[in-house]
């Protein structure tokens, strides 16, 4: 069945929601790649394998693109801490799941990338500044959700207000993260992620 024959056969949100999702991973390489700025709207639809006209229509163009793909990269992690709440029975497990993935996330090369190009156009466009407050209020508010959860355990002790954990946590790994990205093996991965573990270890711990 080639790919005419497989949209004619999806409904029209269905085959929507297959266009926005490929635009999404398409996009996701470009600004990988490229940077905001240097995405191209057009070779991203092309590349996805649609016309200008179905990005266009699906987003009103490359910035909303752009805010999409950080959006569900923020939702997938969310998931991932929630995963762990729900299907890890033991405390001290929990926590030290919770812990290594936060690491292994915020040290993520792509997410790195992503979040810091997200940054940078913070500062310099008001509309996309606008959207990053929007999204690290939505952050906040889960952030805060998965400690409450986590903190239901009476064998855990927590040095910090959950609002100061959390941005104590992502400040400091974030920058110690960007920081091990551009420096390369001046500062270690592996370095980096231990530092962001002791510190997490140090803020959060179990009975």
């Amino acid at each position: 069945m080639n790919t005419l024959e497989m949209r004619k056969r999806l409904t029209r949100e269905e085959s929507r929601a297959q266009t926005r999702t490929r635009l999404i991973a398409i996009g996701r390489e470009h600004f990988l790649r490229y940077g905001l700025g240097g995405a191209v709207a057009e070779t991203i639809a092309e590349e996805a394998g649609y016309s200008r006209g179905a990005l266009y229509s699906n987003f009103d163009g490359k910035e909303e693109l752009f805010l999409a793909v950080i959006h569900e990269e923020q939702a997938r992690y969310f998931n991932i801490f929630r995963s762990i709440l729900t299907q890890e029975p033991s405390s001290r497990k929990r926590l030290r799941k919770m812990r290594d993935t936060f690491a292994d996330i915020i040290t993520d090369p792509d997410w790195i990338v992503l979040h810091a190009e997200f940054e940078t156009e913070a500062l310099r466009s008001e509309r996309i500044r606008e959207s990053y407050l929007q999204l690290h209020r939505q952050m906040m508010r889960d952030g805060q959700a998965l400690v409450r959860d986590l903190m239901r355990s009476s064998e855990m002790t927590l040095r910090l207000k959950p609002t100061d954990f959390i941005m104590a946590m992502l400040a400091f790994s974030h920058g110690l993260a960007v920081n091990q990205k551009i420096l390369g093996i001046e500062l270690p991965q592996k370095s980096t992620r231990i530092l962001i573990q002791r510190l997490f270890d140090h803020l959060v711990s179990v009975a």
